[in-house]
């Protein structure tokens, strides 16, 4: 296949000091350089410089030269003839060789890792850390603040505190606990169902990724995460401008995503009090879209996709839908599932069994974005208009 790439490196980082140990390796291994006349693509693997280094590029440095060259990267990896992927990407390169001068290659050690403008102001992962001890220190965390994990460890499962990907830094913080009022009654025996409810983090390195803060939902039944980029819960601030702007800008904004805490609980609240009813998922047009997004990441989810886009025209919309719940459940959720719990299923359980199973996918990306997806399946169903 045409143009190989060096796979982006996975992190999972289970405390706080492994985030700050990330944070400080990225400090030193990543660096930036000026696109010159004499820079190309070699060999379907390297971009050459003029001194004629030759640097692997990774998938997502593929992703970005592909985008500012306006050429189908998907297009070009199906190209079975060597070096024709080079020859396309060089001539678009020589077309658009004005533009390619005012840019920057992102390295990240060894691999180029991104493309970015000659305004992209990194914002570096060591100052967010560091915004971040002063926050969690005027909320009362020790001094060493690896207690930051004590939330996410509550039933023995941990779930980590930060998350990589390449160059993109993901923080999880526990910020408070919710007790859902009904209590489990799985084949594990009666339990309390414990929420802990916080904020994520995001920031990138390479220009993929602005710095971002969302709510972040953790179930401690099943250990799994759920990202809500609920519009009114979502903040991004772009790498442009002096860095004391964006340190002032974040502060701002942490102190905002703290302060909506409590909207992410009253959804709990919603979505935990509910009986899950397939009927009104599949009257939704864009929660079914939302779901077979979701299945096409989730391991076994695939089939279910055909058989939900053919419900429709046999009257069992809404048994396929439950169907596929009852067999997607994994160990944890799915013991809250097949369980007496209430009169029925709830749908904060219904959104829990995509969670718990992005955890068994192999690919880091593909998890977090089911996490994404399905919270933006629980966010619509908190609104009154999709419930009505």
């Amino acid at each position: 296949m045409a143009l190989l790439a060096k796979s982006d490196q996975e992190w999972r980082l289970p405390s706080w000091s492994a985030v700050q140990a990330y944070a400080e390796a990225k400090e030193a291994s990543v660096r930036w350089c000026n696109c010159t006349r004499d820079m190309r693509v070699a060999d379907d693997q390297f971009i050459q410089t003029g001194d004629r280094e030759r640097i692997p590029v990774s998938e997502r440095g593929w992703a970005a030269l592909c985008r500012v060259l306006d050429c189908d990267l998907r297009t070009l990896q199906r190209i079975s003839a060597p070096s024709l992927a080079t020859d396309v990407l060089n001539d678009a390169w020589k077309s658009n060789e004005e533009a390619m001068m005012g840019r920057r290659i992102v390295v990240d050690g060894s691999t180029v890792v991104g493309v970015v403008g000659s305004r992209y102001e990194a914002y570096p992962h060591l100052r967010l850390v560091g915004i971040v001890n002063e926050m969690l220190r005027g909320l009362g965390w020790n001094q060493e603040l690896d207690g930051v994990a004590r939330g996410w460890a509550a039933t023995g499962r941990q779930t980590e505190v930060g998350l990589a990907i390449g160059t993109e830094l993901r923080i999880n913080l526990p910020l408070q606990e919710y007790e859902h009022p009904t209590q489990i009654e799985g084949a594990g025996g009666p339990g309390s169902d414990v929420s802990w409810v916080g904020v994520e983090l995001r920031n990138g390195l390479s220009g993929e990724r602005a710095v971002g803060i969302r709510t972040l939902v953790v179930r401690l039944v099943c250990a799994n995460g759920m990202r809500m980029p609920a519009s009114d819960r979502k903040h991004r601030i772009r790498h442009v401008g002096g860095g004391e702007r964006l340190d002032s800008e974040l502060k701002r904004i942490l102190g905002t995503a703290q302060d909506n805490l409590g909207s992410a609980i009253m959804q709990l609240e919603s979505l935990g009090n509910r009986v899950f009813d397939p009927e009104a998922l599949y009257k939704d047009p864009e929660s079914i879209k939302l779901v077979r997004q979701i299945l096409e990441d989730v391991p076994n989810g695939r089939p279910w996709v055909r058989r939900i886009a053919s419900a429709r025209t046999n009257g069992h919309s809404g048994n396929v839908i439950d169907e596929m719940a009852h067999h997607l459940a994994g160990p944890l959720s799915g013991a809250v599932w097949r369980s007496a719990y209430r009169s029925n299923a709830t749908w904060w359980d219904f959104v829990n069994i995509f969670t718990e199973a992005a955890h068994s996918c192999g690919s880091l990306d593909e998890r977090l974005r089911i996490e994404e997806r399905s919270g933006r399946l629980a966010d619509r169903w908190g609104k009154p208009e999709v419930r009505a």
